[in-house]
This record gives C-alpha cells, sequence and structure tokens, in this order.
C-alpha cells in the first residue's frame, strides 16, 4: 500500500515541474499558488483557516503572506466581529491571476494528458474524488476519537 503513497507523490512532483514556468511567469511558488487557489475558492478567511487548509502553522505563512500582500495579490483586513482576528482577501489582480494560471495549466494538462485512453482521466478523477472523501471521514472519526 505505501507503494500508492509514493506514486501519488511522484505524480503531484512531475505535475508541479511540469506546471513549474506556468507559475514562475506570475513571480509566485507552486506552494504561494496552492494558498492563493484556496483564498479565490474561500473568497475571504481567516489566517488561521487558510493555514489549516495548507497543513502548516500559521506563524510558517506570515512571512509568505507579506510576500502576496506586497505583490498585490491579497489584503490583510481586520475581522468586524472580533478584531483581534485578521481576515485574508483575495484582490482582483488575484482573482485576474489565477484565472490566466488555470487557463494556461488546463491547456498543458489537456495537452499532457491527451494520449491517455479515452476515459480514463474523468475515471481517475472520480477515483481520486472518492479516496479523498474517504480519508477525510477517517481523519474526522481519528479527531472525535482523541478527543
Amino acid at each position: 500500500m505505501f507503494e500508492l503513497v509514493e506514486m501519488l507523490s511522484q505524480v503531484n512532483t512531475r505535475i508541479f515541474r511540469i506546471l513549474s514556468p506556468i507559475v514562475k511567469e506570475n513571480n509566485i511558488s507552486i506552494s504561494e499558488l496552492i494558498i492563493l487557489w484556496r483564498l479565490n475558492k474561500r473568497g475571504s478567511c481567516k489566517i488561521t483557516d487558510l493555514a489549516k487548509a495548507a497543513g502548516l502553522p500559521a506563524s510558517t505563512l506570515t512571512g509568505v503572506f507579506d510576500r502576496l500582500e506586497s505583490k498585490g495579490y491579497l489584503e490583510r483586513v481586520h475581522d468586524s466581529v472580533d478584531r483581534r482576528s485578521i481576515i485574508i482577501e483575495g484582490t482582483p489582480k488575484l482573482k485576474e491571476m489565477i484565472e490566466s494560471v488555470v487557463q494556461n495549466a488546463d491547456k498543458e494538462l489537456i495537452m499532457l494528458f491527451d494520449t491517455l485512453p479515452p476515459g480514463f482521466m474523468e475515471d481517475f478523477t472520480k477515483n481520486l474524488s472518492i479516496l479523498h472523501t474517504h480519508l477525510s471521514q477517517k481523519l474526522s472519526e481519528q479527531k472525535v476519537e482523541r478527543k
């Protein structure tokens, strides 16, 4: 079973290598893109929520947020309900950049996967979604058991 983990890691690494030139055109890293992608999908969110979604401590993201804010992709604002909390909001520049990166990445990935058997990617995506849901459930159950 550990072979599955290794294979997924290798596929992930290779896809990021293929997409790296597209990401570098925007002067960001793959890690920054993942954070910005999540922020763009969520709209705005607390730093702690974005850190949790990225699987990183909020303190680690402080420097990342500083860089991305200086590039004009996000803004920090005080939460109107809890002034101690900081909300991260995407800017119009973020939305524009994400749309461009996704469009270019989709073109690259379509060409890359074009030689796979018909229906393979649809089936793979469906099965990966099932696996993701299953693992999320198991992790939630483990958290409940630990309490």
